[in-house]
């Protein structure tokens, strides 16, 4: 029997290349260190290492606060402190809670197990705090940024950029 053969074997599973797809993801407003962590998570959902992506978003929250200048303390506490600061709004700040909850549990060695789906669910709530501290802000000042630069360029670039807007007639 040759090695070749034993692919055809019944019970012989194919090989297969891991991992088998990037995420892709990226968060452009979000410090490189962050953003690096955050797109690691995601990739771990795709190997469906789902405790390795919960980990990391509790990571991530973390590193972010620090990030943000809230060193002190336990992550509850850095978690709150966003909150009273203004950086994380209330529903957005519970959602920090679950990914240290469910952070908490891996890294504690509490050995739960986590399902795919509850993973995918923790790192949607990872995103949503990355959305509030960092990219969300970032869309707005960049709004701003162009705004002002529109006023800064006078009427007659805004009546030029309206008149080319118009329909003809």
């Amino acid at each position: 029997m040759h090695l070749t053969d034993l692919w055809d074997h019944p019970q012989a599973q194919k090989p297969r290349w891991l991992p088998p797809a990037k995420s892709n993801r990226t968060f452009p407003d979000v410090p490189s260190a962050i953003e690096s962590l955050a797109v690691e998570a995601h990739d771990c959902l795709t190997i469906k290492a789902d405790r390795a992506a919960v980990a990391l978003a509790r990571a991530v929250v973390e590193a972010s606060a620090k990030e943000k200048g809230v060193t002190k303390g336990s992550l509850i506490a850095k978690i709150e402190e966003l909150h009273q600061l203004g950086l994380l709004r209330g529903h957005i700040k519970e959602a920090a809670h679950e990914v240290r909850f469910s952070g908490n549990e891996v890294a504690h060695g509490d050995l739960t197990p986590v399902d795919h789906e509850a993973a995918e669910e923790i790192l949607t709530l990872m995103d949503e705090v990355l959305n509030d501290l960092f990219q969300s802000p970032a869309r707005v000042a960049g709004a701003r940024q162009r705004r002002l630069e529109r006023s800064q360029a006078g009427p007659a670039a805004m009546n030029a950029t309206a008149a080319v807007d118009q329909p003809s007639t």
